[in-house]
């Protein structure tokens, strides 16, 4: 194959993939917006016992969600994200979580 035309799908694959990690990011966005009322608009949480989530890996994100989920975290005010937590599905952790991993990244400038 052309060696050309290898670097045009790949320039096409990498567009592909902006424009669903936007969509991924507004769809996270409009899910997390009860998230917003403790954590922050920007993942700046606004009162001191609630953790930041701004730049968080949505790996860790997503595992904390679970964990809050099937009562495996207990401590603190977990009783309130338990309660938020049974309401998401996966995806809508994977959403979320994805929103808040990309919040005040580079990568994040350029989907806005």
């Amino acid at each position: 194959m052309n060696k050309w035309v290898v670097v045009y799908f790949a320039f096409l694959f990498s567009g592909f993939l902006s424009a669903e990690e936007s969509n991924q990011f507004e769809i996270g966005k409009q899910k997390a917006k009860v998230c917003m009322t403790c954590h922050g608009a920007d993942g700046i949480a606004l009162i001191d016992p609630y953790p930041n989530l701004r730049g968080q890996r949505a790996s860790y994100l997503v595992s904390a969600l679970k964990d809050y989920k099937s009562r495996e975290r207990t401590s603190g005010l977990a009783i309130l994200m338990q309660q938020q937590a049974d309401t998401l599905s996966n995806q809508d952790m994977k959403d979320i979580a994805y929103y808040y991993s990309m919040l005040g990244s580079e990568s994040q400038d350029k989907m806005e």
